[in-house]
């Protein structure tokens, strides 16, 4: 199931909705968290975007290992290591974007307030781990390729 598609590994295909998904819905629930026009309007559908960041995150690590596996499993050790507990960054801000969307109603301002700081903080947690992830798997894909193409 997270082998191939149309010949192609799965993980190569979703990989880069994770990368550009979870970045992107850390900082839009962060905005939608931090103004209280958009957090009454916008909370829920950030759920619902948030948990689909989290699904497309464990179809990226799960594609991940039965790639590493068909690749012989010594390929791209610390890509794989890191790759593992990303799904865990992205349940985060998907928890912090619940939090936003239960004390979205004004009557309670400090719960809000806690609810938007838990969103930041999960955003920039998130945010970085994504960059560590895609940068050690780019390292492992890229690398020697660029270094034998070099130009003198």
């Amino acid at each position: 199931m997270f082998d191939t598609v149309l010949g192609l590994p799965v993980h190569v295909l979703v990989v880069h909705a994770v990368v550009v998904g979870l970045p992107l819905m850390a900082v839009v629930t962060a905005a939608v968290a931090l103004k209280p026009g958009l957090r009454q309007r916008f909370a829920w559908p950030v759920v619902v975007l948030d948990a689909g960041v989290v699904v497309a995150t464990f179809v990226a690590r799960e594609s991940g290992e039965v790639l590493q596996r068909r690749l012989g499993g010594s390929v791209a050790q610390e890509h794989g290591a890191l790759g593992r507990n990303l799904v865990w960054f992205a349940v985060l801000v998907l928890v912090a974007a619940v939090a936003v969307a239960l004390t979205r109603q004004p009557r309670r301002p400090t719960r809000a307030t806690a609810a938007a700081a838990l969103t930041v903080v999960a955003g920039v947690l998130a945010i970085w781990w994504t960059v560590r992830v895609g940068h050690t798997g780019a390292v492992a894909v890229w690398q020697g390729i660029v270094q034998s193409t070099a130009t003198p």
